[in-house]
């Protein structure tokens, strides 16, 4: 480690953890990136990217590529499944209203694109490194140790190892997922599958459509289906229900997993309640695309460094899942962890800046990180609201006088100024510089 300069060490090779290797090495930060894995985890879920996580990807230098590898829409629809009729638009991005459009794709897509750009900078990731503890922190940096017995040493270690963090174990023991009692089980069909009217096909999210989409199909009392194209071309649709899940069911994933067939079951539930395009849409889901999601948070941290931990200097952190892992209803869990990548890196740039100094005092450090996480808390704190308004709006049984109009719910997520809010960071922060 070069002792003159701040270096960070970066646990997990995700999403977040890429996104804040990027951040950092462009505001000139040394940044080492570590995963447990042999390879790059390729997994096949797919990503709503809103507008505000959007920025960040193109602020990183991949939007352009991402932008030709999904579904690239403007608007969601609730749509009533027995008239038709479409009860609430949700701007979900767009030109004119937030500079971009709202994009779905496959998380591995996303992925491969941030790995690419990752080594395009010459960024280092070590794979088959699996965290396993803290030896020491002093007011100047953090050791820690491999499963193989070697350590390393760096002035920051960042948690984005994901919502079974075992950094976080470290600077707050004993928090654990919190299991929400509800799943989704999500599948993956050909669009040709819906049997739309062919005027749809034209532009799938079109309002003029008979079934605009991405779309919830909603039938009071019984729950909505939820359609959302996701290639290019939107030949392709990922199609999902939630579920409520007994407290007997957490910790059996694999098992529910692995039953397609009892998945199958509860996917189809209630089907024939909802019209035609429902019933087509689950009449044929082959098992390799069925799969389910269970819905679990992380208790509201006080601190999302190691500051107030045991024998801790606040030389250890944590953002993304690892920090506040948030269920998928407003499709806002990676655009939030995007968030904090962007902002945690602009904040250390802005802080080194100031000081005119490469390596910040303990002191200085500590109160702009604190900032930084309430700043993040506030609007993690809102997502959880929109969560809540989207789940009223998919499950069955929700009272009409909890539902709250969302038509412009979303403009505030969307349209985030990231200096203005690390200005606001620094300015909360006091630092004497």
């Amino acid at each position: 480690m070069d002792d003159s300069a701040l270096c960070v060490a970066i646990i997990g090779a995700g999403l977040s953890g890429l996104a804040l290797a990027l951040a950092l090495h462009q505001q000139g930060i040394n940044t080492s990136v570590y995963e447990a894995r042999d390879a790059p985890l390729d997994i096949g879920g797919g990503l709503m990217l809103t507008p505000n996580g959007l920025k960040v990807l193109e602020k990183l230098g991949i939007y352009q590529f991402l932008n030709t590898q999904g579904y690239n829409f403007d608007r969601i629809y609730f749509q009533d499944g027995d008239s038709g009729r479409i009860l609430e638009t949700i701007e979900y991005g767009g030109l004119k209203r937030h500079g971009i459009r709202a994009l779905r794709t496959y998380r591995r897509t996303v992925l491969k694109e941030l790995l690419a750009k990752t080594h395009e900078e010459g960024i280092p990731i070590h794979f088959g490194r699996k965290f396993t503890q803290i030896v020491s922190e002093t007011d100047d940096n953090v050791t820690w140790e491999f499963a193989d017995g070697t350590t390393e040493t760096a002035s920051l270690l960042i948690g984005a190892d994901g919502i079974h963090s075992t950094v976080r174990r470290y600077l707050a023991p004993g928090v654990e997922p919190t299991f929400g009692s509800m799943a989704a089980i999500v599948a993956a069909i050909p669009t040709a599958q819906l049997e739309l009217p062919k005027a749809d096909l034209d532009d799938l999210n079109n309002a003029s459509n008979a079934n605009p989409l991405p779309g919830g199909i909603v039938v009071p009392k019984v729950g909505a289906f939820v359609i959302a194209p996701q290639t290019f071309s939107g030949d392709e649709v990922m199609i999902t229900v939630q579920r409520a899940m007994s407290e007997a069911t957490h910790g059996h994933w694999t098992d529910l997993d692995a039953d397609k067939e009892a998945l199958k079951a509860l996917f189809r539930q209630n089907a024939d309640r909802f019209p035609p395009m429902v019933q087509n849409a689950v009449r044929d889901t082959p098992h390799a695309n069925l799969k389910i999601w269970p819905f679990y948070h992380i208790p509201r941290l006080n601190r999302w460094t190691s500051a107030q931990a045991p024998g801790g200097c606040g030389r250890v952190a944590i953002l993304g899942d690892s920090a506040h892992a948030l269920p998928p209803s407003a499709g806002q869990g990676v655009n939030q962890a995007f968030e904090d990548a962007y902002t945690f890196a602009l904040v250390l740039g802005r802080l080194i800046l100031n000081s005119s100094i490469q390596k910040p005092t303990n002191d200085q450090l500590q109160k702009t990180l604190y900032s930084w996480q309430l700043f993040r808390q506030a609007r993690v704190d809102r997502v959880l609201d929109l969560n809540r308004q989207m789940d009223l709006r998919r499950m069955p049984g929700a009272p009409d006088k909890d539902i709250t109009a969302m038509d412009s719910a979303f403009d505030w997520p969307f349209k985030i100024d990231f200096d203005a809010g690390v200005t606001e960071c620094m300015e909360s922060a006091d630092v004497t510089l």
